[in-house]
């Protein structure tokens, strides 16, 4: 389907979520990503699916703060997403919104392990996203953490992680050591 026509195209997978609301609602269960078997994508399938670059750099932002350290094990982050329990072709998970503290988007995404381009479709709950043209950088972060990055999470990178927070915590020491020998000099 070409993108003018994607235009007038309504949201197939909100309206298959919009389905299920009352007593047919869908049951979601918590997991980590690393966990879950997700087919694989490359950047070149998520640059297919957005209009340029800006999704992937805020949806790498948002990857970085949606881990958190494990429940399970304090040495481990984790990427939880969640599976329905009725379809195994949708996976979500829940991105804090950058505007408010009080609210979260849920990405959602269908998938096909079949398919030469697995990504049959995506909604997302922020204001950006209904849209079938491209993809919000919701979207864009769960795709390229599940897709491209394989669930695998360089800790040594994250915020949070115990080496970099000891490493941080050790170049404040010297420094301060430094600021010391310096008063012993005047």
């Amino acid at each position: 389907m070409q993108r003018r026509e994607m235009l007038t195209t309504e949201n197939r997978l909100q309206e298959r979520l919009a389905k299920h609301t009352g007593a047919t609602s869908l049951h979601w269960s918590k997991h980590n990503a690393a966990n879950f078997q997700f087919p694989p994508l490359t950047e070149e399938n998520i640059g297919d699916l957005t209009f340029g670059s800006y999704q992937i750099r805020m949806a790498k932002s948002d990857i970085i703060e949606h881990i958190r350290q494990s429940q399970t094990n304090e040495e481990e982050m984790e990427f939880i997403v969640e599976l329905c329990n009725e379809h195994d072709d949708l996976v979500r998970a829940r991105f804090q919104s950058r505007h408010s503290n009080n609210k979260n988007h849920i990405a959602t995404v269908q998938f096909d392990h079949h398919k030469q381009q697995p990504i049959d479709g995506w909604y997302c709950t922020c204001s950006t996203d209904a849209r079938e043209v491209d993809i919000c950088s919701h979207i864009t972060a769960l795709l390229w953490h599940l897709g491209v990055n394989t669930a695998v999470i360089a800790t040594d990178n994250h915020p949070l992680f115990a080496s970099r927070l000891i490493r941080a915590i050790d170049d404040s020491t010297h420094f301060s050591e430094n600021d010391s020998s310096l008063d012993d000099l005047s």
